[in-house]
């Protein structure tokens, strides 16, 4: 691809350009080797990350429409990776939960992530990769809708 000189000057637009290759390599090989894509491997870090919560919540989190929860939900219950359990806090509502399969099928995708991520990231260094993950998320939590990351 010949892109103009002054368009790769801008760094923000160089950065989006990375992220949209990585983005796709990362569904490609999600997609191949665990017959699911990225966003449900969100939501199973979610769970991981924060434990039960609502589908609601979950979404939320994530930024999804209510209606993609649904269909996301409806496909991770039926994989048997999550389930939906009565809120012990309050029976009218529901909560998801991360199975043990859910629990090792997110172990396998973050492996094939980091697999895509080292041949994404190969010119760099080790230092290089650190130092630009810690960049990128400076960048984030101080953008509008960016968070910190929990400790």
């Amino acid at each position: 691809m010949d892109l103009p000189p002054s368009l790769l000057a801008i760094t923000t637009f160089t950065l989006h350009k990375v992220a949209v290759i990585h983005r796709r390599a990362v569904a490609d090989r999600l997609s191949a080797e665990m017959g699911f894509g990225l966003w449900p491997f969100a939501v199973l870090s979610a769970l991981d990350d924060f434990g039960p919560a609502t589908q609601r919540l979950i979404g939320d989190r994530l930024g999804l429409d209510p209606s993609d929860m649904v269909r996301l939900m409806d496909d991770l219950i039926g994989a048997r990776l999550a389930e939906r359990e009565r809120d012990p806090a309050d029976r009218r509502r529901y909560q998801v939960t991360l199975t043990s399969a859910g629990r090792a099928a997110l172990e396998r995708a973050r492996r094939v992530i980091a697999d895509v991520e080292r041949d994404t990231l190969a010119p760099l260094t080790a230092d290089e990769r650190e130092q630009l993950r810690g960049l990128a998320l400076k960048l984030f939590t101080r953008q509008p809708g960016g968070e910190r990351p929990r400790s």
